[in-house]
């Protein structure tokens, strides 16, 4: 096995998106930017509501970015369709749900 000749070659770097990544430092990030930059509160002034929200909205952009995949394929292979809205889904009672179907309920 050849060595790296230099050290870009040698150094490699993970960068994740605050939006998507997974790991606990974006998912931290993600949450406090979500906290400040949406709810418009620090970690002083923000209520149990919140921070509820800033983690509904840290969840949402994970599902997001898998659900606009799924659209893409979708259209790609020209599918139909069926939706259904039900009371049982909304973000709210699924909140728990969704953090356990992600992989990062035990991380936040």
């Amino acid at each position: 096995m050849k060595e790296p000749t230099n050290l870009t070659q040698q150094i490699k770097v993970k960068v994740e998106d605050d939006r998507t990544g997974m790991s606990v430092e974006t998912l931290k990030r993600a949450f406090a930017d979500n906290l400040y930059y949406i709810q418009g509160k620090n970690q002083f002034l923000a209520t149990p509501y919140d921070y509820y929200m800033a983690l509904a909205y840290t969840v949402r952009d994970r599902l997001l970015q898998r659900w606009i995949k799924t659209l893409e394929t979708y259209t790609r292979k020209n599918t139909k369709t069926v939706y259904y809205l039900s009371a049982e889904f909304l973000m709210g009672r699924q909140l728990t749900n969704n953090l356990l179907n992600l992989g990062i309920y035990d991380r936040l």
